[in-house]
C-alpha cells in the first residue's frame, strides 16, 4: 500500500478514535460529530509542523475558522470546533505514524490542551478559584475564555515540566500532581 494511502486511513482512524462523544460534551453521536470527525480526518497535518508559536496559532485559528464553516448551521461554534481540532492534534501527536510522517513532534510545545468539562475540571483543581471563568460547556466557550484557560494550562503545565498538550496524562483522574 502505498504511503499517502496508508497515513490517509490512519488520520481517519485517529480522527474517529479521538473525538469520543463525552470528549466534546455530546450525550451521543450524531451528525455534528460527524461532520467533526469527516473534517478533522482529511485536515491537512503539515501546516502543525513548525516549533514557530505564531505560525502554529495562525494554522490553528485558520483550522478553526475552517471547521466552523463546515459545521451543520444549528450547530455551529467556535468551542466545539476548536475542541475537536484540539483532541485530533493530540492523538496525531501520540500515534507514531502521524507524527513522524507530519513532524508534528515540531510544533509538541504550542499544542493547546483540549477544554472540555473533564479537563477544565482538573485545571479548577489546582487554582485557587480566582484565575479561571465559569465553565458552561464547549458550545458557547468564547476565543477569550479560551485563551484565559490555555494561558493558565500553559503556567501549570511548565510548572510540572511538561507541554500543556500533556496535561491531561495527569489531571483527568483527579488526582494532585
Amino acid at each position: 500500500m502505498e504511503k499517502e494511502k496508508f497515513l490517509a486511513y490512519m488520520q481517519q482512524q485517529v480522527a474517529y478514535q479521538a473525538l469520543e462523544p463525552k470528549l466534546l460534551d455530546f450525550q451521543q453521536e450524531g451528525t455534528v460529530l460527524q461532520d467533526l470527525r469527516t473534517f478533522t480526518s482529511s485536515m491537512d497535518l503539515d501546516g502543525f509542523a513548525t516549533d514557530d508559536p505564531d505560525e502554529f496559532h495562525n494554522q490553528l485559528e485558520g483550522k478553526t475558522e475552517e471547521l466552523e464553516d463546515y459545521m451543520s448551521a444549528e450547530r455551529k461554534n467556535w468551542g466545539t470546533a476548536r475542541t475537536a481540532i484540539n483532541l485530533m492534534l493530540k492523538h496525531a501527536l501520540y500515534n507514531r505514524y502521524l507524527s513522524q510522517s507530519y513532524d508534528l513532534y515540531l510544533a509538541e510545545h504550542n499544542f493547546e490542551y483540549p477544554l472540555n468539562k473533564t479537563n477544565v475540571e482538573g485545571l479548577r483543581r489546582h487554582e485557587d478559584g480566582s484565575k479561571l471563568p465559569e465553565w458552561s460547556g464547549l458550545t458557547v466557550l468564547k476565543q477569550e475564555h479560551s485563551q484565559i484557560y490555555q494561558h493558565y494550562a500553559a503556567e501549570l503545565a511548565e510548572d510540572m515540566g511538561v507541554s500543556r498538550i500533556h496535561l491531561s496524562l495527569f489531571l483527568w483522574t483527579g488526582v494532585q500532581v
